[in-house]
C-alpha cells in the first residue's frame, strides 16, 4: 500500500534516480519532472502529497513554480520542500517566505534525511486534516491591525479579487512545545485565495 505520492522536480537525472529509488523502496509512489513547466503541470494535474523542488530548472525556475503552486487554491496546501544547491541565506529566506515548507541544500542532507523530512511533513498534513481551523475577523479599527497590515504588506483587509473581508485562519501547531502555538494565514472566504 502506497504511503503517498512524491513529485521530484529536478533537471539532473542522477539526483532524480537516487531519490526515486529511496522513496520507492520506502513505499511512496514517485513522479518525476525534469523542468519547471513539466513540474508545474504535474503539480496541477496529479496533486502529489509532497513536492521536492529544485530551484535551478530549465523553462521555468523553481521560485516561479513555487509562486504558482502557492497562488492556486487547488495546489496551495501541497507541502513543497526546496531541494537546491542554492544555500545563500537570501535564497533560503525567499523560499520560506514564498510558502515552502522546508529548504534543503543538496549535499548537506543524505537521501535518508530527506525521506525523514518528507515523513514529518506528511504526518503534519494528516494532523492538520484531523484538526479544526479557526477563522477570525480582524477589527480594522484597532491600532495593532494597522501595524499588522504594514508588517505583512497587505493594503486593507479585503480580497483584491472579490472585495470580500479577509479572515485570519489559524491552525494549532503541535510541533512546538510550551504553550499554545498556531500557524496562520489570511484567506478569502469566497475565492479561497490566501495572503
Amino acid at each position: 500500500m502506497s504511503k503517498g505520492t512524491v513529485l521530484i522536480v529536478e533537471d539532473q537525472q542522477g539526483f532524480r534516480r537516487v531519490y526515486h529509488d529511496v522513496l520507492a523502496s520506502d513505499g511512496y509512489d514517485v513522479l518525476e519532472a525534469e523542468d519547471g513547466e513539466a513540474g508545474w503541470a504535474m503539480i496541477r494535474e496529479k496533486k502529489p502529497h509532497v513536492v521536492l523542488l529544485d530551484l535551478g530548472l530549465p523553462k521555468l525556475d523553481g521560485f516561479e513554480v513555487l509562486k504558482r503552486a502557492k497562488a492556486d487554491p487547488e495546489t496551495k496546501a501541497i507541502p513543497i520542500i526546496i531541494f537546491s544547491v542554492l544555500g545563500e541565506q537570501k535564497d533560503v529566506k525567499k523560499g520560506l517566505e514564498m510558502g515552502a515548507s522546508d529548504y534543503t541544500v543538496k549535499g548537506f542532507y543524505t537521501p535518508r534525511q530527506i525521506l525523514s523530512k518528507i515523513k514529518n511533513l506528511m504526518n503534519q498534513v494528516e494532523v492538520k486534516k484531523s484538526v479544526n481551523s479557526y477563522k477570525l475577523k480582524v477589527m480594522e479599527t484597532r491600532e495593532d491591525a494597522v501595524k499588522l497590515q504594514t508588517e505583512i504588506g497587505i493594503s486593507g483587509y479585503q480580497c483584491p479579487q472579490c472585495n470580500v473581508d479577509l479572515v485570519l485562519e489559524i491552525f494549532p501547531d503541535y510541533v512546538r512545545n510550551e504553550g499554545h502555538w498556531f500557524t496562520a494565514h489570511f484567506t478569502c472566504p469566497k475565492c479561497a485565495r490566501f495572503f
